[in-house]
């Protein structure tokens, strides 16, 4: 289900019990409502990734697009402009 970079960024960020409570929340909701009802119809959407934004009032102070699962914004990044 995860690509190796994927695991490799969340085994650093994670450790083992919050891994083993992420996976036993993806397999209840597999379980709940079928594993196929978890990915979105439009299977283009599967290709969005995440990012990070950080404004002040209306000015953006950040702007981070992922450019792939796990490429989350780094965190010291989010600190310097708050």
């Amino acid at each position: 289900m995860w690509n190796p970079p994927a695991v490799g960024n969340m085994m650093e960020r994670n450790d083992e019990e919050s891994l083993k409570a992420l996976g036993e929340a993806y397999k209840s909701a597999a379980d709940s409502i079928g594993f196929k009802k978890l990915a979105p119809e439009n299977l283009q959407d599967t290709l969005r990734q995440g990012g990070t934004f950080c404004f002040k009032g209306d000015k953006l102070t950040l702007e981070h697009y992922d450019a792939k699962v796990g490429d989350n914004c780094p965190i010291e990044e989010i600190i310097k402009v708050l």
